[in-house]
């Protein structure tokens, strides 16, 4: 007879523990291939795997014994209450970009169009057309995987939006927006010594990393983004913890005119910007 899930859960646990990874990510991934939620999975502890569940969660813990992510291997992450597709093409979403888009959400209704620059697998975008059906969203990545994810669960959603492959602003032709939104790469190589292993080796380094101790994109952005705001218009950023003296700075120097906000995360770590014209 296969062991109970909770006999599983706990072996594959005990293996990762030994190698430093994070055990909740064995639970993620039994969840997810058992169609579980939290409840459900200890609602059915004490059930034996079926045969065909326990060699893919065999298979699944061995992966994760190398560090890969565990939502790259059942391809699929939560995001604001919706599981989104996920590949090595894009990053996986993280809690931090959720309250991004909380912030923006309570104070877009007034909007009637949206770019998501740098979107990856689309979390902002579609997320806030789901939540704010009156916006026309364009979606905008430099990586066409990247598009292509996002047009996957643009379809898996049925959210009717736009996708453009540009280098931040340089395929939109003059168009304009309302709101604009954007999770820039903001890391400098200097932070890799520091960072998690899985996501040094697993995630696209070009969706994580940017020149001028992270600000390269930054400087881009603020040099571009005037010129495709609509009056009145409102930009939201997400920037790493310690990067908000620099963006200040920043922000005064390339757009003056721009009544600039920032907020901290959960953590208390400022994270975020918005700038209202």
């Amino acid at each position: 007879m296969n062991k109970t899930y909770q006999e599983a859960l706990a072996g594959a646990s005990s293996l990762l523990t030994a190698q430093g990874i994070d055990p909740d990510n064995a639970r993620y991934v039994l969840e997810y291939r058992a169609g579980f939620s939290p409840s459900q999975l200890r609602l059915h502890g004490r059930d034996p795997l079926p045969e065909a569940l326990a060699q893919q969660f065999a298979a699944d813990v061995k992966r994760l014994l190398q560090h890969e992510p565990a939502q790259y291997i059942v391809g699929l992450a939560p995001f604001f209450g919706e599981d989104f597709i996920v590949s090595p093409a894009v990053l996986i979403p993280r809690f931090e970009t959720e309250e991004l888009v909380a912030w923006a959400r309570d104070e877009i209704m007034s909007a009637q169009t949206l770019l998501d620059v740098g979107t990856g697998s689309g979390v902002i975008g579609l997320t806030l057309k789901r939540l704010c059906p009156q916006l026309a969203v364009t979606l905008v990545d430099v990586s066409t995987a990247a598009l292509a994810v996002a047009g996957e669960n643009a379809k898996r959603q049925h959210l009717a939006v736009s996708r453009v492959q540009s280098d931040l602003f340089s395929g939109l032709g003059s168009q304009r927006f309302d709101r604009i939104m954007a999770n820039l790469p903001y890391i400098s190589h200097q932070e890799e010594a520091v960072m998690d292993q899985s996501t040094l080796t697993y995630e696209p380094q070009l969706a994580l990393f940017a020149e001028h101790d992270g600000l390269a994109l930054f400087e881009r952005f603020c040099q571009q983004v005037a010129a495709h705001l609509n009056a009145g218009a409102q930009v939201y950023l997400e920037f790493g913890y310690h990067q908000q003296p620099a963006l200040a700075a920043l922000f005064a120097k390339l757009l003056p005119q721009a009544q600039v906000t920032f907020r901290q995360d959960m953590a208390g770590h400022p994270r975020m910007a918005k700038l209202a014209f």
